[in-house]
Parts: C-alpha cells; structure tokens; sequence
C-alpha cells in the first residue's frame, strides 16, 4: 500500500458482505488516528477530536456496523497500524501544508480491498481543523459509497454467471428481461437477473433487492405486465427524493416500494408506488409517480 509523504490518519475496516441479493451491512473496524510526532499539543488535540468525530461519522452511516478497535481510544498513533488478514482497510489520512498563504491540511480517505488491491479514495483540502470536523463526513460517505458500489457491481457478475435460468408465474420465460436497466433519477443501475430477482443500486450506496412477478400474459402467452417490487426492509436511503430527516422518520413504517409496469419494446413503463413529498405535517405521504426503465 502506497502512504502519503506527511499524512496522517488511518482507520481500518472489515467487512463481511454476502451477495448483493442479501444486502447485508457492512462491517468496519475503526482504528483510529496516527498523528505526525512533530505536531504540537494542541494539534494532537484537535486531531483527537477528529479521530473520535470520524468514529461518530462512520456510525451514522446507513447500512454499515461499526467496532472501535483504535488500541488506545485517549489519544493518537504515532505510526499506521500494519494491515493483516483479508480485511478491507478504510483509512483516512491528514497532512499538513504550510505556504506564504498560511496553514491548510489535506485529507484523504481511503477504503483498500486487499483481496483485488483496488484502492478508492477520496481528497479533500480544509483551511482550519473546524472545516476538517464539519467536512469529513461527505467525504467518508464518498468512499463507503463508491465502495459499495464497487462490490455489489462485482458480485452480481458472479450471481448473474452461477443463477440458473428461471421463469414467471405461469412458466413464463423471462430471460428477455435480464440485464441492466436505467430510468430511475437516483440509481446508479438497475439489474436484473434471470429467474425473476434482481436489486437496485442507488448513487448515495443503498441496494435495494427486487422481485419481478408476472401479472398480465396477452393471447401469444407472452407477459406484458409486471409488478416489481422491494423485497426487505426499507431503508431511509431507498427515499433520496425526500429530506434525510423525514425519510429516516418514515423508512421504518414505510410499505414496500412497488412498480406497476407494462412490457414494450426494450422498455418498461407504468408507475411507482412509494412516499413522496407533501405539505403535511410529515412533509410527506404515500403516493403514485410515472416511472420508466430502459434496457442498456
């Protein structure tokens, strides 16, 4: 693993993600910060309070279970832990720069997948040790979710490759539908497998799994309706549309999203079942939205 020349602050995460059909949470170690010896007291206290800032971060993240592991949470490493084991690493590192134009710090976060080498980071420079504390966490989301993304894209290449062919209600084939889709404002991507199941990728990192079923089969016997909808519980990042705060105070009680669509030619087109945004007091409510999907 390549370091950065005067920078700080490792964190170390291990995960234990299944197949993206299950969507389980995603499991960080935390180990803390490494601080240059150099640095004064007053410094070492600041980053302190970020190491234990980042800590409060990584756990508000949706879909992750973090454990602290820093070797002594009271103060900061004066070297980065050494990487063992098939663990991914999250890590996040501050150098200082000082210039004619003053004191900056620049910071990059990083999550590390020994079992491919494949490092994504993210940088970030800060003016002060308070933008440092109020910015860190868009950037730590940044890697978690590009991470994510990473790993669920990799796992249904192998589902996709091991699933064997399925069909609809009514035995029929659906393999026509298989592949990736896009339409919806807020995903990354859209996959469907064969055999009925597939799960959406949201941009902030969210996967939610799927369930395709027939509902209307015309006179070739061909399916030309479907419902599509959420298998699981919902989780606040599934409503990117609404609020943060008034998606979490709804995700717990929301029904599952479901689309009703009718099949045309490399298109699905119909409606979206799900909460949106309104004028009540819960500054939102059930409703209905056109959707389409197109086929890549």
């Amino acid at each position: 693993m390549t370091h950065v020349s005067n920078l700080i602050v490792p964190a170390i995460l291990s995960t234990a993600v299944a197949s993206p059909i299950a969507a389980e949470q995603l499991a960080i170690d935390y180990y803390g910060v490494v601080a240059e010896s150099t640095l004064d007291g007053t410094e070492l206290n600041m980053l302190k309070m970020a190491q234990d800032i980042f800590f409060t971060q990584l756990k508000s993240i949706d879909s992750i279970t973090v454990s602290d592991k820093r070797p002594d949470s009271s103060k900061t490493s004066l070297s980065i832990p050494d990487f063992q084991g098939s663990s991914v690493a999250f890590y996040a590192e501050i150098g200082e720069n000082v210039s004619e134009n003053g004191k900056t710090w620049t910071c990059r976060f990083s999550a590390f997948d020994p079992s491919d080498e494949i490092t994504h980071s993210k940088t970030e420079t800060y003016d002060s040790y308070y933008k440092i504390l109020s910015g860190a966490k868009s950037a730590i989301e940044s890697v978690i979710s590009d991470f994510k993304k990473d790993e669920n894209e990799k796992k249904a290449v192998v589902v996709a490759k091991t699933e064997s062919p399925r069909t609809f209600d009514g035995n029929i084939d659906i393999e026509s539908l298989a592949g990736t889709w896009s339409g919806e404002p807020f995903t990354d991507k859209i996959l469907i497998l064969r055999g009925g199941r597939g799960f959406i990728i949201f941009k902030n990192g969210a996967t939610m799994n799927i369930k395709i079923s027939a509902k209307k089969i015309d006179s070739r016997g061909n399916v030309s309706e479907i419902e599509v909808r959420q298998i699981g519980k919902s989780n606040a990042s599934f409503f990117p549309e609404l609020p943060r705060q008034t998606a979490l105070n709804l995700a717990a009680t929301a029904s599952p999203i479901v689309w009703n669509f009718t099949i045309r030619a490399g298109e699905l087109y119909g409606t979206k079942r799900t909460i949106i945004p309104a004028t009540n007091a819960l500054g939102a409510e059930e409703g209905t939205v056109v959707s389409t999907w197109s086929k890549k």
